[in-house]
């Protein structure tokens, strides 16, 4: 029994030795000596448990045990057997009491085995309850505790108080009606009528704050009991903007379906395996199948066997470099094969999941018709005229030679108008310089040519065309250059018009005040709008690809690191992130939000949302300022010093420790006044309290009430002696003279002082410790004023 633990003996040599003797223990028995030296040496002793010798229990160095090892208990063991004084005894303290004449080691052991029990059990449920505690106040989304009877709010915690913009002593006095519009009351009142009493759900109800926003709020509730009251456990989360940007999504991916659906192009998606995910009705006709048939089978099955191994190659190779361009050789459904040209590349979808968007044409009949010129040099001429597709040929200059009507009628050019560099006069102005440097440099190095660009015939309309030009080799020898002019006007719009809509998305980002992005789970930015760009952007602007650390300074890291860290560990973190650098305050409110796959397995990435309220902190900073504080003399005015005190008296309750208030005031002010002037009485005031400033600790509060009324907290004094030393001190210093140069005048003045001192007494108010003070005061003026008087609570006495 007593294994391990250590025992502290506490009174004379013959009771540590009786006590020696009587317990058992394998931890260690500490001798600390008589009661005053044991006081002076426990706080560098650790013990489990203290045995005491107890004498008088009248003498205030047992209720110091308390004090100093707050957390060891002590058994109180007495040379007598009294009952009553035994009691004593355990109202000062001791866990427990015995007669030390009669005593037996096992009546000992059974004690200090009880005592340490209860003392272990009494630890944990004052450790439980101070987490709980913390756990509700300092969580990030505002959360309350409701009477499911009179629907008053019991408890709120500070988040509630900063989204609400109540205070706590506002909240509490408030019902569920108050923070609910009123056309939403009636809808409130059925939904409680209709809950079961083990009611627990998840709800989206529209709330207002004290300014009278409204907003939408997500809550989540269940039943408890509060304070011994059936009640209810709120939390709620502000879902106004997230409901917002969802509608607007979902209307931009509606418009982007229609044109996917309606669309004459050949579109498709599919995954790195060759799936189709999906395929435009245009591309379904086109190889012979309905849209359903197709989604969801691999596109080898519309691929040639023999081709295979070339859309394999394909796939790795867009998996490589994210974009592919080139023909693709398919198969009808009818067994006919087509060539499609094709331009993709690889996007990702809002998980971040990458997938591969397609667009292609059908170009085999130009293909075939191709091959034909090829086959047929006799009938060139004759099918260049018949062909759809503007033709040219030029020399090995560049000069043109040839030009089919195709040609003609998209540039409005006759054939010899567009001779040599004439038909540089039909492409359009802005193109021209680009278009004319391109064909240059490729006819310089004998290379391809390629171009898209504006054609402006005479007829004003313009035409999108696609120019391709390639060297003739006739028997191993370059002769010059053939090439084909396409009009791509349908399929330039559509392309823009793709483009437009996955740029859509970017611009409603772009266009929120807030500072939107987005990291993966590696922290790298995947995505930010355009004021996240302008903040954290380097010289460029740039942040997409970059890790969180490169794009926010080391400092700014360190403070968003832990809240990151949540938000990967799946948790949504709403916090206010304070900076001051050279002289410069902002305040940002930060909003994290998890990204999960879809089972809710694995975290994808965070998005992140960034809202300044600089202006707001600074602007509640200047009115609590403006609201505590004297103009004339600069101290604490009679709001700011009340609430001082309220929290002079919370830390003197938890720290157990000695809180002094001093009322005075200036002897005989109003003569002042009367003899000589306002201005002169206030710079009397202005003097009053430097020089009490000057006699006091810079840790003092000093106020000024009003008038000539002064107020002063002093805490942590360890005796009640130091206080009326503290008060004689303001009385000398105001004896010296007023000296009033501007006025000439030399005033000789006093000052009368009334002091509280209190201590370990829980009841004790602000008011009535202030009317102590003023009681003690009153009667300094009683006894002829410029003096003090003293009165203490009965624990400080």
């Amino acid at each position: 029994m007593n294994a391990g633990i250590d025992i502290g003996l506490i009174g004379s040599a013959a009771m540590i030795r009786a006590a020696s003797g009587l317990v058992r223990s394998s931890g260690r028995l500490l001798a600390l000596g008589d009661l005053r030296t044991a006081l002076r040496a426990l706080p560098a002793v650790a013990c489990d448990l203290l045995l005491v010798e107890a004498a008088d229990p009248t003498s205030p160095d047992y209720a110091d045990l308390g004090d100093i090892a707050p957390n060891t208990a002590w058994i109180a063991l007495d040379h007598g057997d009294d009952v009553t004084r035994g009691r004593r005894w355990i109202e000062i303290g001791a866990s427990a009491w015995l007669s030390l004449p009669t005593l037996d080691a096992a009546t000992l052991q059974r004690v200090i085995a009880q005592t340490l029990a209860l003392r272990a059990g009494v630890n944990a449920m004052r450790l439980q309850r101070d987490d709980l505690q913390a756990v509700f106040d300092y969580a990030p989304l505002p959360m309350w505790v409701y009477d499911r009877v009179t629907l008053r709010f019991l408890a709120v915690n500070d988040a509630a108080i900063r989204s609400y913009g109540w205070s706590r002593e506002e909240f509490l006095r408030m019902t569920l009606y108050d923070i609910r519009p009123a056309e939403d009351h009636a809808s409130l009142q059925n939904a409680l009528s209709q809950r079961d009493t083990d009611f627990e759900s998840t709800e989206v109800w529209r709330h207002r704050s004290a300014d009278g926003r409204v907003f939408l709020v997500e809550l989540t509730s269940r039943e408890l009991r509060y304070a011994g009251r059936e009640a209810r456990l709120v939390m709620a989360r502000d879902v106004t903007v997230e409901r917002q940007a969802i509608k607007t999504i979902e209307t931009s991916e509606r418009r982007f379906r229609d044109l996917f659906e309606q669309s004459l192009g050949l579109i498709c998606t599919h995954d790195f395996d060759g799936v189709l995910l999906s395929i435009n009705p245009a591309a379904a006709n086109a190889l012979g199948y309905r849209v359903v048939e197709l989604v969801g089978r691999s596109m080898l099955d519309v691929v040639p066997p023999p081709l295979h191994s070339h859309f394999l190659e394909y796939l790795r190779r867009i998996a490589r470099h994210d974009a592919d361009s080139g023909l693709f050789y398919i198969q009808h459904r009818d067994g006919s094969q087509r060539v499609w040209e094709y331009n993709n590349r690889v996007l990702h979808d809002e998980h971040g999941a990458p997938f591969v968007m397609g667009y292609a044409l059908d170009i085999t009949d130009r293909r075939l018709y191709e091959h034909r010129l090829r086959e047929q040099q006799a009938e060139l001429e004759a099918v260049n005229d018949a062909s759809p597709i503007g033709l040219f040929r030029a020399d090995l200059g560049g000069a043109f030679r040839y030009v089919n009507r195709a040609f003609e009628r998209m540039s409005g050019q006759r054939s010899d108008e567009a001779a040599g560099e004439g038909w540089l006069a039909a492409v359009h102005p802005d193109d021209r310089e680009r278009v004319a440097d391109a064909w240059r440099t490729a006819v310089a190095a004998r290379a391809r040519f390629q171009s898209r660009h504006r054609l402006r015939p005479d007829s004003g309309q313009t035409v999108w065309v696609s120019a391709l030009a390639a060297p003739l080799v006739v028997e191993g020898e370059m002769t010059g250059y053939t090439g084909s002019v396409e009009d791509v006007t349908a399929r330039h719009l559509a392309e823009e018009q793709l483009r437009r809509n996955e740029q859509r998305l970017r611009t409603i980002a772009d266009a929120m005040p807030a500072m939107i992005a987005y990291v993966d789970a590696g922290l790298r930015f995947q995505f930010a709008n355009a004021a996240y760009e302008q903040v954290y952007g380097d010289e460029r602007g740039r942040i997409v690809g970059r890790h969180a650390r490169s794009v926010l300074d080391d400092a700014t890291y360190r403070r968003r690191e832990p809240y990151l860290k949540q938000a990967l560990a799946g948790q949504r973190v709403v916090f206010e992130d304070e900076e001051r650098r050279g002289g410069n305050y902002t305040c940002l409110e930060i909003t994290y939000i998890p990204q999960w796959d879809d089972e809710r397995r694995q975290v994808l990435g965070i998005h992140a949302m960034a809202q300044d309220i600089t202006r707001k902190k600074v602007e509640e900073q200047r009115w609590i300022q403006a609201a505590e504080q004297d103009s004339l003399t600069g101290l604490a005015n009679r709001a700011g010093f009340l609430v001082r005190l309220e929290r002079a008296l919370v830390r003197s309750r938890d720290q157990h420790s000695m809180l002094v208030v001093m009322y005075l005031d200036i002897d005989r002010f109003k003569q002042v006044n009367d003899t000589h002037g306002h201005a002169v009485g206030d710079t009397v005031l202005r003097i009053f309290a430097e020089r009490l400033a000057s006699v006091l600790r810079p840790s003092d509060i000093i106020g000024r009430l009003g008038g000539d009324e002064f107020t002063v907290i002093i805490e942590g004094m360890r005796r009640s002696q130091y206080a009326a030393a503290a008060a004689a001190k303001i009385v000398a210093a105001m004896r010296k003279p007023f000296v009033i140069p501007d006025h000439d005048l030399s005033l000789a003045l006093s000052t009368s002082v009334g002091v509280a001192v209190a201590q370990n007494d829980a009841a004790m108010t602000a008011a009535e410790l202030l009317s102590m003070a003023d009681a003690a005061l009153y009667e300094t003026k009683s006894a002829g004023r410029d003096g003090y008087r003293v009165r203490m609570t009965e624990n400080a006495a």
